[in-house]
């Protein structure tokens, strides 16, 4: 995605929208490690009333079916994006893991060319090649931040999949003046930052965190089957209405 466009793609923190829109940008199906094929997504999307959806599958070989995967799978979702002209804007994206920390990425020529997002994400920690640190909660949230930094170094990553959440999850809980600075340095790159309520719990101080910044938003909720889409956009319109000045009271949720 060419950098300009993403302001217009992402949401805006220091300005959200009223309604918010119908947005989904972090789903999975068979074609990784979901558990629907394409199809039955877009359906259930449908229904949810979503108006543009990015499928954002793995690129890591053990997550996907095999050599040639790509081009198959974003034929199918342009595909399915031309039946759906109107109803639903559907895009192919692909969530593609930190090999470095100077931002390399697990990517194809094939890929870089036929894809329209990507959500740069630190799965685990380079050089280590799982989630390493375990013993020493300090090193792993160092490198967990350094591989984040150097992601926003690459022109490719539109956006960062659940900054922190590696740590968070796995090891200890990644400190907010960390998240802090990542936020700080994607807004002045413009990526946007992905607010995931599957790691971001409560949410509200990490919008903060965004709207201080005047940081791009990307609403993803991490969804590995159908009914789990739209759950990120759900928790930024709770936290987006309790905010003093739009008419509410300040809330964690």
């Amino acid at each position: 995605m060419h950098p300009e466009a993403r302001a217009a793609f992402f949401l805006a923190a220091d300005r959200l929208p009223d309604p918010l829109p119908a947005w989904e940008y972090h789903v999975h199906s068979r074609w990784s490690d979901g558990s629907a094929d394409l199809a039955t997504v877009v359906r259930v999307a449908v229904a949810m009333g979503l108006r543009r959806v990015v499928f954002t599958e793995h690129t890591e070989p053990g997550l996907t079916p095999g050599a040639g995967w790509f081009g198959t799978y974003a034929a199918e979702v342009r595909a399915l994006a031309a039946a759906q002209a109107g109803v639903v804007d559907l895009r192919v994206g692909l969530e593609v893991p930190a090999m470095d920390y100077d931002g390399g990425l697990d990517l194809t020529a094939e890929m870089i060319e036929g894809t329209d997002f990507i959500l740069g994400a630190v799965h685990a920690l380079p050089e280590r090649g799982c989630l390493g640190g375990r013993g020493n909660p300090r090193d792993a949230i160092d490198r967990e931040f350094r591989a984040l930094m150097g992601l926003l170094d690459n022109p490719l990553v539109d956006a960062l999949a659940h900054p922190g959440g590696v740590c968070q999850r796995y090891v200890a809980p990644f400190p907010m003046e960390l998240f802090e600075a990542v936020v700080e340095k994607a807004a002045v790159r413009g990526v946007a930052i992905e607010l995931n309520p599957a790691y971001q719990e409560p949410m509200q101080p990490y919008f903060d965190l965004c709207r201080r910044h005047g940081a791009l938003i990307s609403p993803g909720s991490n969804a590995h089957r159908p009914e789990e889409m739209g759950l990120a956009l759900q928790v930024l319109e709770q936290v987006r209405v309790m905010c003093p000045e739009w008419g509410g009271h300040p809330k964690h949720i």
